[in-house]
């Protein structure tokens, strides 16, 4: 008996490779080019991470999210994506209300009167007549007819019902109340580097020893109803090899013909055509969806869009998949896109084209009927599974086909005897995480009504292993006391005086690190959280190896579309630290920032032992911002994720600049700062007090505050730097 048979080094071959070898089950991998991936392969073009056309993925199933998390660092991404209709950008899904207010007055007589009188009786026997019996006949040759049309190259009548039932869509307003689905996501994931095929490299190398490029297969050895045997032909020699099992991610008219069944299916083919342009940006779109027919192109990928890490800043890779027949189809490409005003045809610097011939199986009528036979044949053979998209004739997405191999490889395990070679293996993904250990750490000073309202919220979050830690910086309201009643699952740390943030922080890290925290979760006490920032902040920290901060979306208290801080950075001039990013060309997307204000931070623990905690020096301000200069310096990134939400009530206890003590301090920490981080010191320093001067004092007229901003200013210079404290015991410190 020989191994089990893998037939193509696809995702789902991968896939099922991987849980083989978890099972300690011997196989082999045939693939007949020299490459893994197939259509989730990625490539590198002019500097790029290119995908072959456009993918993402999806799942509502939290244990095959992890699985995938565990595999390769991703980001996590609010989906934008637009339509181009009839010369109007219009959003995706399609809504019904938006497309009303672009047509013109007989249109929408069209589309109102024929969705009234829509055929409620019509039978439900293609594509065209499910559309025009939900909707109506206008909106059905508007939108749905074209763009179907195309992608499949037979009419409406000839494609199959069961496509409408997976793929036909509107925008509802009461979508943003649903949960996600296949056809309406809201957000998707994305690998930090390396384009899609990212997940894809990463099996390949956990199985790479079991896998045997240009390997075509051609026939099969049967007895009874097993396969006993694959031939297949390598290094022009044609060769047997006996089987256990084999599992088949051809496409299905392939391993039908290879069981002497010819199949009446047919696939749809893709070419990719790819654009190097010269221009930062294209759109901030993730894709864009073209329905008319005489546009070339269904859908437009710009990969700096699902991650600009490791890409050039200064060109962009546009991806146009074409199921058209055009002679030079890069030419058309090229025209559309001008024609619809995205490019400038100067702009064109190269381009390349790939071509898949079974991209997308194409569902004409009776499709059902001949695959329900086909299928019925194929388990007469025992020892026989298919997985993915083309072998099952079906629209597989990514975690289906995660899914799929996973059952086809337990119903093998369960049903036929294998050759074992290993004890069963853990492999990177192979099931579910041990969920990290978070503290939350909260620092008071009086105000309890907020602490209470800021511990109600933590409490109140969706991820299991956290612990919650109040450190009180000698309230005088009785914080302490009221907490032990009202919170009596929270741990209490008393300082005896008001240390200052960061002094009063570094109290809580200290008993978080020796408690073997992976990370700490830093919170004023004036700040509450969204119930599931936890876990949004999280999987993008996991999702990268050098993570050191995480930072989320912090909106003014009361507001959500006020926003305080989506991550700072530096301007030159005026010189300032912005604490919003309010750049036009860039997009309110996970992204890496410079900065990440401290009322509300998720940090590795990495990033304490790599850069020490904080500098308490500082009594409050320019203390985060100190922190993360040290972070980044180590190598480490700080991230923004604008999915995960807190709000901020903003300077409850410091009063913000209406109190003597904050002008005070302001100064005495900007000289901190940049005596530690200025290059050249005097310049930087001088430059940015200077406009601070200018701008609050003889601008603004704060001069009752002068005699407060001069006394910082000394206190600044007079204060010895010192060193940066570093955790005091190395017993409990982890590798990097």
């Amino acid at each position: 008996m020989g191994p089990v048979v893998i037939l193509g080094a696809g995702l789902a071959g991968l896939r099922a490779a991987c849980f083989l070898k978890e099972r300690g089950i011997d196989f082999l991998i045939l693939e007949k080019e020299s490459y893994p991936g197939g259509l989730a392969r990625s490539f590198l073009w002019h500097g790029f991470n290119c995908d072959f056309a456009a993918h993402r993925f999806f799942t509502n199933n939290d244990e095959l999210l992890q699985q995938i998390l565990g595999l390769v660092p991703m980001g996590r991404h609010i989906r934008r994506s637009r339509i181009f209709l009839g010369s109007v950008w219009l959003r995706d899904p399609l809504d019904t209300l938006e497309l009303m207010t672009h047509l013109n007055f007989y249109n929408k007589i069209r589309v109102l009167s024929t969705y009234l009188f829509r055929p409620r009786k019509l039978t439900e026997d293609c594509f065209e007549n499910f559309v025009i019996k939900k909707y109506g006949r206008e909106l059905y040759s508007i939108f749905f007819q074209p763009y179907t049309e195309k992608l499949f190259g037979i009419s409406g009548k000839e494609i199959s019902i069961q496509w409408a039932r997976q793929k036909v869509r509107l925008a509802n307003p009461l979508d943003k109340f649903l949960e996600n689905t296949k056809t309406k996501f809201s957000y998707f994931y994305y690998p930090l580097q390396g384009g899609f095929g990212a997940i894809v490299d990463r099996l390949y190398k956990i199985v790479q020893d079991q896998v045997l490029f240009n390997a075509k297969v051609v026939g099969f050895q049967k007895k009874n109803q097993e396969i006993t045997a694959v031939q297949y032909e390598h290094n022009h020699q044609e060769q047997a090899l006996p089987v256990s099992a084999v599992i088949s991610t051809l496409p299905l008219t392939k391993t039908a013909a290879l069981l002497d069944h010819p199949l009446a299916l047919q696939y749809q083919k893709v070419e990719a055509v790819y654009l190097l342009i010269n221009r930062p940006f294209i759109s901030d779109y993730h894709w864009i969806y073209f329905i008319d027919s005489q546009i070339s192109i269904n859908r437009l990928v710009e990969f700096k869009n699902m991650s600009p890490i490791g890409n050039p800043v200064d060109k962009t890779v546009l991806c146009a998949e074409v199921t058209q027949h055009h002679p030079r189809v890069e030419e058309k490409v090229i025209a559309d896109l001008v024609g619809v005003g995205l490019i400038r045809e100067s702009e064109v610097l190269d381009t390349k084209v790939l071509r898949e011939e079974f991209a997308y199986p194409v569902y004409s009528l009776g499709c059902e009927d001949i695959l329900k036979k086909v299928r019925e044949e194929m388990e007469q053979n025992i020892n026989l599974r298919i997985v993915g998209r083309a072998a099952e004739f079906k629209h597989r997405e990514v975690d289906d086909i995660f899914s799929a191999s996973l059952q086809a490889v337990e119903n093998l395990v369960k049903e036929i005897p294998l050759v074992a070679v290993a004890e069963p293996q853990e492999i990177p993904g192979g099931g579910i995480r041990k969920e990290p250990l978070i503290y939350a750490i909260i620092l008071s000073f009086n105000n309890y009504a907020d602490t209470q309202e800021c511990l109600g919220s933590i409490v109140a979050a969706d991820f299991p292993n956290l612990e919650i830690l109040l450190v009180d910086n000698g309230s005088t309201d009785g914080t302490p006391e009221k907490v032990k009643k009202q919170f009596p699952q929270v741990q209490l740390i008393q300082n005896e005086m008001n240390m200052g943030v960061p002094a009063g922080f570094n109290v809580g890290f200290e008993r978080a690190l020796q408690a073997n925290a992976d990370y700490v979760l830093l919170l004023n006490n004036d700040t509450v959280i969204e119930p599931g920032m936890i876990t949004q902040l999280l999987s993008v920290a996991e999702s990268d190896e050098k993570t050191g901060i995480v930072m989320p979306k912090v909106f003014y208290y009361g507001s959500m579309d006020q926003v305080w801080s989506s991550g700072g950075r530096y301007r030159l001039f005026p010189p300032a630290i912005l604490m919003t990013e309010n750049r036009k060309r860039l997009q309110d997307t996970l992204r890496l920032i410079e900065y990440a204000p401290s009322c509300g931070l998720l940090i590795h623990r990495r990033a304490f032992e790599m850069a020490g905690l904080f500098d308490p020096g500082y009594f409050f301000t320019f203390d985060d911002w100190d922190f993360s200069e040290r972070v980044r310096a180590h190598g480490l990134h700080i991230w923004y994720v604008p999915g995960a939400h807190m709000w901020h009530k903003v300077s409850r206890t410091t009063k913000g600049p209406q109190s003597p003590l904050y002008w005070r301090t302001f100064a005495a920490s900007a000289v901190r700062f940049y005596r530690r981080h200025g290059r050249p010191i005097w310049l930087s320093l001088s430059i940015h007090l200077g406009y601070i001067i200018i701008r609050e004092f003889l601008l603004k007229g704060n001069w009752k505050y002068w005699g407060d901003f001069k006394a910082g200013l000394a206190e600044g210079f007079q204060k010895p730097l010192g060193k940066i404290p570093a955790l005091k015991s190395k017993l409990y410190r982890r590798s990097k």
